[in-house]
């Protein structure tokens, strides 16, 4: 999806626990897909050899649904998931519905053409954001992470605002005061996209660490308590062991006193 068919090595490392990428990765394109290049200002990046065309996740399901024939720059309508409480002014409802109704521009073609300021460009756009979250393992990122992306893909300077913009597609959570990105559609549509199957794994070692949990919380709250214990039991033999001495030592003077007198 960038311009160059080319991205640096650093942002793909970046990216590499969204897409699912093992530490190992360059090691693993043994079949010509890809190849190493020399970008601008000395990088190294990634190139992906030329495949014919590519259709995004928004094309494959449309033509399967009937409604999309294959031609580049047609009207594609993004699939739309009003949140709970949430009510649109109606000069934005109207907006909307025309803007479902311009061409989409694929992100795996040639936008050079386009006028940045159009509307055209900005369905380009979350075209993009749509189809990258699509590709990614959970199908969310934290949004200030993909600001890197800009220069490589070909995005405006606020390209953080398009989740702002379009809260039916996107959801914006700060959990953990952090800002995530989230795609709508793998949430409430799961035959839209397919599930990773890195995300089977990464959930069965959530639901393994939430179950060890309790007996963690059980194991520290005995180790506490027998601390506490040792500590009491130790306390005490060192007040018995100056319990003894005082004793002792009243003795000895007891004596000495009596032997004197």
């Amino acid at each position: 999806m960038s311009k160059e068919k080319a991205v640096p090595l650093k942002i793909i490392q970046g990216m590499g626990w969204y897409l699912g990428l093992p530490d190992d990765y360059l090691q693993r394109f043994d079949d010509g897909s890809f190849r190493l290049v020399d970008l601008e200002g000395g990088l190294k990046g990634l190139a992906v050899e030329s495949q014919g065309r590519v259709l995004s996740v928004l094309q494959t399901n449309a033509m399967k649904q009937g409604v999309y024939s294959g031609e580049p720059m047609e009207a594609l309508e993004f699939p739309l998931f009003p949140s709970k409480g949430l009510r649109l002014k109606r000069k934005i409802a109207d907006w909307l519905i025309e803007y479902q109704k311009l061409p989409y521009v694929s992100p795996y073609e040639d936008y050079s053409y386009l006028d940045t300021d159009s509307d055209i460009a900005e369905k380009r756009v979350v075209g993009f954001l749509h189809e990258l979250l699509c590709l990614f393992v959970e199908h969310s990122a934290e949004r200030k992470k993909l600001l890197c992306l800009k220069k490589y893909f070909g995005l405006p300077q606020k390209v953080h605002k398009a989740f702002e913009r379009h809260p039916h597609i996107f959801y914006l959570s700060f959990r953990n005061k952090t800002r995530t990105a989230i795609l709508k559609e793998a949430f409430r549509d799961e035959s839209a996209i397919a599930r990773h199957p890195l995300s089977i794994v990464r959930q069965k070692y959530v639901e393994l660490m939430m179950e060890s949990n309790p007996s963690l919380k059980r194991r520290r709250s005995t180790n506490d308590e027998v601390e506490a214990v040792d500590h009491e039991k130790s306390e005490s033999d060192v007040d018995c062991n100056y319990k003894s001495v005082e004793a002792r030592t009243e003795y000895s003077s007891d004596r000495i006193v009596a032997g004197g007198s």
